[in-house]
């Protein structure tokens, strides 16, 4: 190898060094605001101000944090709208949050300020119980009952792709 090809090849590893560096600096450092705001969201939430949470959870809900989406369900749930929680149930659902997941198939086997649709419900507690999720397979028990056959196969079919 020519002395220039080294060089090229010591100065793109360098590059490559300082990028990573700063990739690290920038995850180390938002993922600490990150959690400053959402203590501070669970404090108000836990006080009682739920609006506050609100306002405190719902840029890092909109930013992509399924921790705050879920939170945030939370919080428009105790508040008597379960209609305004569920697309961010729905966010931290399709991430694997269990607890989303049986919280959204529960309001959609009530139809709780929703349309009921018990196929959904089943899909949503059904990825919860596959994740072995708290009270998971006694909902989709509970929601099993009410339903026919093809609705439950129907509703399997929906669980793989939400």
């Amino acid at each position: 190898m020519s002395f220039g090809g080294q060089r090229r090849r010591r100065a793109g590893g360098v590059l490559a060094a300082a990028a990573g560096l700063l990739l690290a600096l920038a995850v180390a450092l938002a993922p600490a605001a990150t959690r400053a705001d959402m203590a501070s969201g669970w404090q108000a939430y836990t006080a009682g101000d739920y609006e506050t949470a609100i306002r405190i959870w719902q840029p890092l809900a909109e930013a992509g944090d399924h921790q705050a989406a879920y939170a945030l369900g939370m919080a428009w749930q105790i508040t008597g709208r379960p209609g305004e929680a569920v697309p961010w149930y729905e966010q931290a659902a399709q991430a694997g949050v269990t607890q989303a997941q049986v919280l959204l198939g529960t309001i959609y086997a009530r139809g709780s300020d929703v349309p009921r649709d018990l196929v959904r419900a089943y899909a949503w507690l059904h990825r919860a119980a596959e994740a072995e999720g708290p009270n998971a397979q006694l909902m989709l028990d509970s929601v099993a009952a009410l339903m026919t056959a093809e609705e439950i196969a129907a509703a399997k079919a929906l669980s793989a792709t939400l």
